[in-house]
């Protein structure tokens, strides 16, 4: 089946959510054109560093629930239509103490949705998974969450688009949105003009210099701000490394801030994975300063690995040095909540960025929601929360 007969849409953006975009409406029957200014994955946006979370308990808002169920389908239905493993269930360990309020927002989001898990002690979890939890601290363990696979992940949704009839144009730069008239347009950087009776805009860290021009300029970048992050690998000894390939996707809520990692599977980079999240230290105030996505400084300094060490000397000692790192963009928005919505100026056009940091689980059901945006004018899978305002 092609799109030859639906509405002419282009996307902006060929990351996770444009690719998940036009994925899902190339499958409605739509002609969707791509443009990306990049190649197919790369390390300028969101989605570097080859494995991403999938959790089921969420503390940024429990109404996320039922979308990270339906992408977890979704997912779980590509992989098999493709015969790659895109999803690892290896679980989700969290732990933290009692009264941290993400921690517990986490853990009242498994009861309400009774979403399977397991309470455990901190005994149980330094004796399991070797994590130096304190023993006044709860942990839990969720078997059904885990990890996607970056790269299978978005060749999938890649494949399949164009298997559906979508073109997809990298090394492709839009440098302007043209609304109103007969048909909204795209002005590129070769001076190409490309007209759409649809346009979606999901270019990640560039999504606020593109839309600024067609909005309040000042609110967009209130909105939507780029921030710097740093992920980390480190090497563990040859004799643990059995012990850290077994281990589940873990997070931890601690004094320290919001730190999180994958176990050591040879994904991308070998070795084990963390990142923080969050600091509480004043001395990483920068974290939360907004970057120039064109300017960003791409070099890990010793600075931006003092938080991971920091952690690995007190929760996990027996990691092994830091032997890899790389620089990932966080695009924003005040809320952390995502931003799917019509261009207030012009509503064939509709807006699609602000995952970063917990978006990559949710690019499937992202896709849909913005095809059911985009051909039909409404979406049941955009919360209310999603909007422009």
């Amino acid at each position: 089946m092609t799109g030859t007969k639906g509405p002419k849409v282009a996307v902006v953006g060929g990351g996770t959510m444009g690719l998940a975009t036009a994925w899902a409406l190339a499958r409605r029957g739509a002609q969707v054109e791509l443009f990306e200014r990049h190649g197919h994955i790369h390390t300028h946006g969101g989605h570097s560093g080859h494995t991403r979370v999938i959790r089921h308990a969420y503390h940024e808002g429990s109404d996320y629930v039922g979308l990270v169920s339906r992408a977890d389908e979704e997912w779980a239905r590509l992989g098999a239509r493709v015969s790659e493993q895109l999803l690892v269930r290896c679980g989700l360990l969290e732990f933290g103490p009692g009264d941290d309020p993400a921690f517990a927002a986490a853990l009242a989001a498994l009861r309400e949705h009774e979403i399977r898990h397991e309470l455990i002690d901190a005994a149980t979890a330094r004796a399991r998974y070797g994590f130096e939890v304190p023993s006044s601290w709860p942990a839990c363990l969720s078997p059904d969450s885990g990890y996607l696979r970056v790269s299978p992940c978005l060749t999938a949704l890649r494949d399949e688009a164009q298997a559906h009839g979508a073109t997809l144009r990298y090394q492709a730069r839009v440098r302007e949105l043209a609304l109103g008239g007969d048909r909204p347009r795209l002005l590129l950087d070769d001076g190409t003009c490309v007209a759409a009776d649809r346009i979606v805009v999901s270019a990640g860290a560039g999504s606020g210099d593109l839309l600024g021009p067609t909005l309040d300029r000042a609110h967009t970048f209130e909105r939507l701000q780029v921030l710097r992050r740093v992920l980390a690998w480190t090497r563990p000894a040859e004799h643990l490394r059995p012990h850290m390939r077994s281990l589940p996707v873990w997070a931890a809520f601690v004094p320290e801030g919001f730190f999180y990692g994958f176990p050591d599977n040879d994904e991308g980079i070998s070795g084990f994975k963390l990142a923080c999240h969050s600091s509480n230290d004043p001395a990483l105030a920068y974290m939360y300063e907004p970057v120039d996505p064109e300017r960003v400084d791409r070099t890990v300094h010793d600075l931006d690995l003092q938080p991971l060490r920091a952690f690995l000397a007190r929760y996990r000692p027996d990691a092994g040095e830091i032997a890899a790192t790389v620089t990932c963009l966080y695009t924003n928005t005040r809320t952390e909540d995502f931003w799917i919505d019509h261009h207030p100026s012009d509503s064939r056009v509709v807006i699609a960025t602000g995952f970063s940091g917990h978006g990559f689980k949710f690019a499937p059901v992202v896709g849909l929601a913005v095809a059911d945006l985009t051909l039909e004018g409404h979406s049941d899978l955009a919360l209310e929360r999603f909007g422009y305002s």
